[in-house]
């Protein structure tokens, strides 16, 4: 059987003092970072098959920069060219990547982030050594909520306020389910991967921050006593989020993600004694592309954003404050313009052209196999996937090969919540089920 052999390197993406940052409806620019940001790169080869997953602590990457680095890749020569899965970890304390609401990324900055990258991979490329893979899992189910509830009314709010006497249940479920993969040379942890379904969106504010999955990876250094690269994929997180609405403890700032992110490494660090080395890792790796047609609005609910505008078009954020899911909840006049805005766009100026999107798996032997959703996939995407995946352990790995925004089923849209309201780059309803099924093509083939 042909040696396994693992690559690793990163590279510092941290924006300058004033860089906006991304994952609200306005650019923030920051104060500074309360932590850096980073690209890790982890690159594998077992015999002639290389693969690579590349993570940025990045809020999202969009597919056409994502198809410009595959192919510098490709002009240089790398055979990690169309072989390698890149995927954000979705921190809203990270810089514009792409244009969202209006704002454009700073060019420089980009450039410097598609350098990194090809940096990454090729030093990840020329460290390439005998390794082993080793796999589990894990469960947590105290720090993740579904986030979209269905009130006592019958319609269906994000985030609807804490303690709301107004919530009827929960729209769905969460995922506990935490998959561990680690690799080790020399008999040394050299890389700790762990798939997590949560939102990333724990501080707000103007700093710089890769939010708890950075305070995981140095919580679980400072336990372990030495700098184990922990990389956090990002599993279906886009009805999902942190806060517990049963309390009326505030769960906004830095603070938040040091609970959460110390909380987690916590699990992990207890479950890393039940890892099984896994003994076949022959390397598979293919790659689809689909459309992600644009969602399409009806004249009922044209008509209905038109008159949501005209009864809020004066209206205005009285402190001129950054409005938050809270305020999409309560029904703030001005926030009511926003979205109707939003849709009225979405009718009477169209995105026209063909969006074609990627999907790629990659899989270690029989047992373990990464695959990738490019949006923010509500977790039923997810039970789908594993369901029916031929293999064990499926890592799902959203925000992964681009970004199309917020992916739920048919059931999910028509209802309410922020997600699903009708924006002109929202994906159809459609585009969930094609998700599903091509992952399962790949995972099957």
């Amino acid at each position: 059987m042909s040696v396994f052999e693992f690559g690793f390197a990163k590279e510092d993406i941290t924006p300058i003092l004033g860089e906006p940052l991304c994952g609200y409806f306005n650019p923030r620019p920051n104060k500074g970072a309360y932590d850096r940001l980073n690209i890790k790169a982890a690159v594998f080869r077992t015999g002639n098959d290389v693969a690579a997953i590349v993570s940025y602590d990045l809020c999202l990457l969009d597919s056409k920069f994502l198809r410009s680095i595959d192919d510098r890749l490709a002009a240089a020569g790398s055979p990690l060219a169309g072989k390698t899965l890149y995927c954000a970890t979705h921190t809203h304390t990270g810089p514009y990547t792409c244009e969202l609401f209006g704002y454009d990324p700073a060019p420089e900055y980009m450039n410097s982030v598609a350098d990194k990258t090809v940096l990454a991979l090729q030093s990840a490329y020329a460290s390439l050594a005998p390794a082993e893979l080793y796999t589990g899992t894990t469960e947590c189910s105290t720090l993740a909520f579904n986030r979209r509830y269905i009130m006592k009314n019958g319609k269906t709010v994000t985030n609807p306020g804490k303690l709301n006497p107004e919530i009827d249940h929960a729209e769905g479920g969460i995922d506990p389910k935490i998959i561990m993969v680690e690799i080790r040379q020399n008999g040394r942890p050299a890389l700790l991967m762990a798939n997590i379904s949560n939102h990333t969106d724990t501080i707000g504010g103007d700093w710089v921050s890769a939010d708890w999955p950075g305070i995981m990876e140095k919580e679980i250094q400072y336990q372990l006593g030495f700098d184990l690269p922990v990389m956090t994929i990002i599993a279906p997180q886009g009805n999902i989020n942190h806060f517990d609405i049963t309390t009326e403890g505030a769960q906004t700032g830095y603070e938040e993600a040091v609970r959460i992110g110390k909380a987690y490494a916590g699990v992990l660090l207890s479950a890393l004694y039940r890892l099984k080395q896994q003994s076949d890792c022959t390397l598979y790796s293919a790659m689809r592309e689909f459309d992600a047609p644009y969602l399409q609005l009806s004249d009922e609910e044209y008509a209905e954003a038109k008159a949501t505008y005209e009864a809020n078009k004066d209206a205005v954020m009285a402190d001129g404050r950054d409005f938050t899911s809270e305020d999409i909840a309560r029904g703030v006049p001005f926030v009511k313009k926003f979205f109707a805005e939003m849709a009225i766009e979405c009718r009477e100026n169209p995105i026209t052209e063909k969006r074609v999107e990627r999907q790629i798996v990659i899989a270690f032997g029989k047992e373990l196999a990464f695959v990738s959703l490019p949006a923010e996939p509500f977790v039923e995407l997810g039970y789908a996937i594993r369901k029916g995946s031929p293999y064990a352990l499926t890592v799902l790995a959203a925000l992964g090969m681009g970004e199309v925004g917020y992916v739920g089923l048919k059931q999910h849209y028509g209802n309410g919540g922020y997600e699903t309201s009708p924006s002109r780059t929202l994906a159809d309803p459609t585009v969930g089920e094609a998700m599903i099924e091509g992952a399962l093509e790949l995972l099957n083939k």
